[in-house]
């Protein structure tokens, strides 16, 4: 009696000289699929490549719905736990926090209700107001147009115009986050105008050229709110 060795492949049954024989052959669609079990199941085995490390000078960035900002604003994170909300549309900050970024588990929609994210950390500044970038006259708000963004090691490029003059401003925090740097240079169109920066409810501030003819405007950080 023989033997027969479990196989796989299309199975036929004979009659051959009163006795049943078995035999198993192979088939061209049986050979692939046994190939690719076993390909999946070495690939099941192997171990996974390590996750690369975040690197200790990175910025974050996401562009989601943040509590107190309209649809479309920025979400950036500096290094030392420094963050902000910036709002293209009217060209300034939201607020800023300190501590971790931000928490997007609710921004997924459930039950088809999308909340913002969560900031993880207290908010240390806030502002108001329309353009708060203005040239020449500062009881007038420009038409301001964002362009665009670079994030550098530490800080954030944010480039637009204001009626028209192009702006590069460059955001980054201030020593043991103490607050944030805000560098503003300009063409040669805007380079030598007046530039103040208007807050409502606060007094308009004239901004101030350093040696390389950029205008900075350092933004203290106060006492946390909710």
């Amino acid at each position: 009696m023989n033997t027969i060795a479990p196989k796989v492949g299309r199975i036929s049954v004979r009659l051959h000289r009163s006795e049943w024989r078995t035999e198993v052959r192979p088939t061209r669609s049986t050979i692939p699929r046994i190939a690719c079990f076993v390909g999946l199941a070495l690939l099941a085995l192997a171990p996974l490549p390590a996750q690369p490390a975040l690197a200790p000078g990175e910025v974050l960035i996401e562009r989601v719905m943040l509590p107190d900002a309209r649809a479309g604003c920025f979400a950036f994170g500096l290094p030392g736990g420094v963050n902000f909300c910036y709002d293209p549309t009217r060209g300034g900050l939201n607020y800023a926090w300190t501590g971790g970024f931000i928490d997007l588990t609710d921004v997924r929609p459930v039950n088809k209700l999308i909340k913002a994210a969560t900031l993880l950390g207290p908010v240390v500044y806030r502002e108001t107001g329309t353009s708060p970038l203005r040239r020449g006259d500062a009881n007038r708000a420009p038409v301001v147009e964002f362009k665009g963004y670079t994030l550098r090691s530490a800080s954030v490029e944010l480039r637009y115009t204001v009626d028209g003059a192009p702006v590069a401003e460059t955001i980054s925090a201030l020593p043991n986050a103490a607050g944030l740097r805000r560098t503003f240079r300009f063409d040669r169109a805007g380079a030598d105008a007046t530039w103040s920066y208007v807050v409502a409810g606060r007094p308009a501030l004239t901004l101030t050229k350093d040696a390389t003819g950029a205008l900075l405007l350092d933004v203290p950080f106060t006492s946390a709110t909710p």
